[in-house]
């Protein structure tokens, strides 16, 4: 088949393998620009309209999006998937196996969003990032707090809170003024007075001053979701109209789910989720296993803090499915599990037919937050356009008398 190459991407250079003349040939050539450039014109010189390659880590969008704006349909697959019987691993070796595989027509091509949906899924991936680490801070003040011997009452409403945060920041050092912090106060200066022990103050400071950055970031992401999700609004309403479903998880789901119409059914959306049990079949006899794991975790974890909101609201639809497996003595991870699969479910039908969820018994508020304008400051902006490659003037305007 003459109409089909293989292409092994490496960070600075790309192995491509087609078909001339019935032989293989494999050229090396340089990952850039016009490198890219001119693996286009070789394609279409050749007549080749098809291009397999393998999803190695970030390497292979630029490719992706340059040969899919030539025209070339371009087959991204899963490294896992694509098993190599020869031993001695070569970039060459691999750019012909990708060719091979391309021919055979056996193997099905990973999914990869348009734009919009990646911009959102970025986002929400490095947001739930940030506020795992927020939590892995707020886990190390309580640690130090207790090594240090200093109790403080409802320290976890404190660090959930800015203000009480910059509180406990001003009794480090020193400069509380408000009465109910004395006694913390007096712990903390008896504590700098010992060389030993004054350096966990030091890092319990930077531990306090790192989680206001990070809120600060994680802000700035959301004001950025809500620009960006604007042009996903109705997927995201009918999403948020799903009891549990916040904005946050309600852009997280899509952004991981993306076109719905790539799923046939709610079993293969449960299983591209990890919520649906394995089969397995051998000698005729068929097995029911344990949820694969070999799947997308970001989306199963959206749908169980989903399903953990769900299961304390006022649904009676959810409330009494979950009344019905404790009936049963299931076990609440496994109900929450059994919650969450039922929730994308749902969410399969309401997005394959556009509406929103409706029930007479359980009505919810659907709130899309507004687009915020995000000031920059001038040198910031300025910098900005320089980088894009834009000539900036200035213009001195006087007021007429």
């Amino acid at each position: 088949m003459k109409n089909i190459a293989g292409v092994d991407v490496h960070k600075n250079l790309l192995e491509m393998a087609y078909r001339k003349a019935g032989n293989i040939q494999v050229e090396t050539i340089p990952y850039t620009p016009d490198g890219i450039a001119r693996i286009i014109r070789i394609l279409k010189r050749l007549g080749i309209k098809s291009v397999f390659m393998e999803s190695t880590g970030d390497y292979y969008y630029p490719l992706y999006y340059a040969l899919k704006g030539a025209g070339i349909k371009v087959n991204v697959m899963n490294a896992y998937k694509i098993k190599r019987p020869e031993p001695n691993k070569t970039d060459e070796k691999d750019a012909i196996w990708l060719l091979k595989i391309g021919e055979t027509r056996l193997f099905r091509a990973s999914y990869i969003p348009e734009r919009g949906i990646l911009a959102l899924r970025i986002l929400i991936r490095e947001r739930t990032w940030l506020t795992d680490k927020i939590a892995d801070f707020k886990r190390k003040v309580t640690s130090l707090c207790w090594r240090l011997g200093i109790r403080i009452q409802n320290l976890a409403s404190i660090l959930r809170s800015k203000k009480r945060r910059q509180v406990l920041l001003n009794v480090l050092d020193g400069k509380s003024s408000e009465q109910k912090y004395n006694e913390l106060a007096g712990v903390v200066r008896s504590i700098l007075k010992q060389r030993e022990v004054r350096a966990h103050i030091v890092i319990l400071r930077s531990y306090l001053q790192a989680i206001d950055f990070l809120e600060n970031e994680v802000a700035r992401i959301d004001r950025e979701l809500a620009s960006l999700a604007s042009k996903f609004k109705t997927e995201v309403e009918i999403l948020m109209s799903v009891p549990g479903i916040s904005f946050i998880l309600a852009v997280g789901i899509l952004a991981e789910i993306g076109d719905i119409s790539r799923f046939p059914t709610p079993s293969n959306l449960a299983s591209y989720a990890g919520l649906a049990p394995v089969i397995r079949e051998s000698a005729g006899k068929m097995y029911l296993g344990r949820a694969s794991k070999k799947s997308n975790k970001h989306l199963r974890r959206h749908m169980f803090m989903a399903a953990m909101a769900a299961i304390r609201s006022k649904s009676p639809k959810i409330k009494t499915f979950v009344e019905r497996l404790s009936s049963r003595g299931k076990h609440f991870k496994v109900i929450a599990v059994a919650v969450a699969r039922k929730l994308l479910t749902i969410i399969w039908h309401l997005l394959t037919r556009g509406i929103p969820w409706s029930k007479e018994d359980f009505s919810k508020t659907v709130k899309f937050p507004r687009r915020r304008s995000c000031k920059i400051p001038t040198k910031e902006a300025i910098l900005m356009f320089e980088r894009a490659g834009q000539e900036v003037m200035f213009r001195r305007y006087e007021e007429s008398p």
